[in-house]
């Protein structure tokens, strides 16, 4: 059964003639655990592998694969296959050999023991060097706690971690385009190792985001990295962005060595990675012109269906026919008070479930081109959020592409829309409600707003509203409000021509306006009157809250009520918050505009042609 004398063709051979889909007994399994900077584990297993001639220790199972070993799929005694594999030299004569995918042929428990009779081989002897003798040399065994002894082996390791018990720390001095140059597995990187150089392809890399806190201001960019071993996220700032950002180029090949590893902090980052590579001064990245067959970006993919069982901020990897997509938006984000873009469009996959995800920035402003096209997206660590039952929020780490159709899944995915999922019965995970204050894609009327008792949760309900300001109450629409920029409180006036505001504990010699206007809403189907705040109010007044208070103050009453007269019977689109309250003892709706803009009727009919379409499937 075992392919004998493979692991010496692996370790003699270049990696072009090395057996393909070899088997192999598995005769020791290792636990390794290193600690990260924050004290946390991180598991990796080290194997002993036969062919039944040979037996080699060296060998490492890619940490995709450690959920095999913790359900006992693979374990000492079982027959392997491996299906995709590395060989990578870690120093001048040292090699490892890397598990990246593996069929198990038979389990340890259908193989009565050891398969031959396999004697431990010295890699160091197709070179003509004489053998390491040290702990970490390439003749050095396992211990016999690691070797089989008729069931399941394992332990942890102990002192530096991988690094050093499985790889050394050694590494020669190569001049630059040689292609022998020794070259360690991304995947066998840790804090405890400096040096090291690792070959990688970069997979995306981010804008240049600027950042400011107490401690003073600065600027970020981060890249993603692939080998043949795995993947991990490099990060450089202020002096590494003038430094490396212009050379580091998606889609190429770089020799990179001399950064600092850091816990990853999995917040920001859905790599298979346990660690995050910092960039320099020190650091040298050399561009790599010898001939590599690096895979590409990897991917993990969830299906739509199962982000339930994923909690809110987790990050994931999502591949989905985008079946619907909204305008583009502009709103103030609260943390920084300036105006973003944003864009939400509608995922389908085959689990017949969809989600909504949210554009932001360039992203949402350059998805013009796809619209109506229905095109693949594939979004590498996108944010599951819970707003409107789930989300996806596409972040500045996100790696997003459009119809990446060398991959397999995506292929896959676009034949099963065109033949079956485009007339499938869908269910949205996202639901019809959602928070915030840009326009969304939940239309409503009145009356379904009514009909599905709307805001009797315990949060607000928040929906979107074509209508027309039937009427606006002018008795009591301003107030004198706190004029400091933070605090729109209403002041007392003290009567010494001084106001104060309770809130701040202050008194100011002025004040400013802040509208509060009660409007009276229509559509086809009935009428509400909706709230609306210093922002809407200005839209639909077409005038600010200190010209309006500047006519009242002069005693303009005509030119004060034409202000009111020329609102009315206009049309806008409305963002409406609805929420059940009680007062008096009584409870009735309340509703309140959070945002409003213009009609656009360009996209409103296009909207009520989607619409229709959506009704004639029915």
């Amino acid at each position: 059964m075992l392919s004998e004398g493979a692991i010496q063709d692996i370790l003699s051979k270049p990696a072009e003639q090395h057996p393909q889909k070899p088997v192999f007994q598995i005769l020791g399994i290792k636990k390794i655990q290193t600690k990260g900077n924050d004290g946390a584990g991180n598991d990796r297993y080290r194997l002993v592998l036969s062919d039944g001639i040979n037996l080699y220790t060296s060998a490492m199972l890619g940490t995709q694969l450690n959920d095999l070993v913790t359900s006992n799929q693979i374990d000492a005694k079982a027959v392997v296959q491996l299906d995709k594999y590395v060989c990578n030299t870690i120093q001048e004569t040292r090699k490892v050999l890397i598990v990246l995918e593996v069929t198990v042929i038979k389990p340890g428990s259908e193989v009565p023991g050891r398969i031959g009779d396999p004697k431990n081989i010295n890699e160091n002897s197709s070179s003509g060097r004489q053998p390491q003798r040290n702990g970490t040399g390439a003749s050095h065994c396992m211990s016999g706690s690691m070797m089989m002894s008729g069931g399941p082996v394992g332990g942890a390791s102990r002192g530096a971690g991988l690094a050093s018990a499985t790889y050394g720390s050694h590494q020669p001095q190569v001049s630059k385009g040689d292609s022998t140059r020794p070259v360690h597995p991304i995947m066998s990187l840790t804090p405890y190792q400096n040096r090291w150089t690792i070959r990688a392809r970069v997979t995306s890399k981010s804008n240049i985001r600027t950042w400011s806190n107490s401690k003073g201001e600065g600027r970020v960019f981060n890249v993603d990295l692939v080998d043949e071993s795995g993947e991990i996220r490099a990060t450089g700032f202020n002096d590494a962005v003038d430094k490396f950002y212009e050379l580091l180029e998606v889609n190429k090949v770089f020799y990179i060595s001399k950064c600092s590893l850091r816990t990853a902090n999995k917040q920001y980052s859905s790599l298979k990675n346990d660690y995050e590579m910092y960039l320099n001064n020190d650091s040298i990245i050399e561009l790599c012109s010898d001939p590599c067959n690096l895979p590409t970006i990897q991917y993990n993919f969830v299906q739509i269906g199962d982000l339930g069982n994923f909690n809110a901020d987790s990050l994931v990897d999502v591949l989905g026919i985008v079946i619907s997509c909204d305008d583009v938006t502009q709103i103030t984000t609260r943390t920084t008070n300036r105006q973003v873009s944003k864009r939400d469009i509608t995922l389908l996959d085959r689990s017949e479930k969809s989600v909504r995800a949210t554009l932001w920035g360039d992203d949402a402003e350059k998805f013009d081109e796809h619209v109506g096209k229905n095109p693949v997206l594939a979004l590498k660590g996108a944010r599951v959020s819970e707003f409107g039952g789930r989300s996806l929020s596409i972040l500045n780490s996100t790696n997003m592409r459009v119809n990446p159709m060398e991959v397999k899944e995506a292929y896959n995915l676009r034949g099963w829309y065109d033949n079956v999922g485009k007339n499938s019965n869908i269910e949205s995970l996202s639901g019809q409600r959602s928070e915030g204050g840009a326009m969304g894609s939940n239309y409503m009327t009145f009356l379904q707003i009514k009909d599905e008792n709307l805001g009797m949760g315990e949060k607000a309900d928040y929906v979107t509203v074509k209508a027309t300001v039937v009427y606006i109450k002018k008795d009591n629409c301003m107030y004198k409000a706190c004029p400091s920029a933070e605090c729109n409180k209403k002041v007392i006036e003290e009567g010494d021509g001084a106001y104060r505001c309770e809130k701040c504990n202050k008194t100011y010699p002025d004040f400013k306006y802040r509208l509060m206007l009660l409007t009276n809403l229509a559509d086809f189907t009935g009428n509400q009157w909706v709230t609306c705040f210093q922002e809407t109010a200005q839209v639909l007044l077409n005038t600010t809250a200190d010209n309006l208070g500047q006519l009242k103050d002069s005693g303009d009453e005509q030119g004060f009520d034409q202000i009111f007269l020329h609102s009315n019977f206009k049309t806008y689109t409305f963002r409406i918050r609805a929420k059940m309250e009680t007062y008096n003892d009584e409870t009735r709706l309340k509703c309140t505009s959070v945002n409003v803009a213009p009609l656009d009727y360009k996209q409103e009919s296009k909207r009520l042609i989607a619409e229709i379409k959506k009704l004639r499937m029915l």
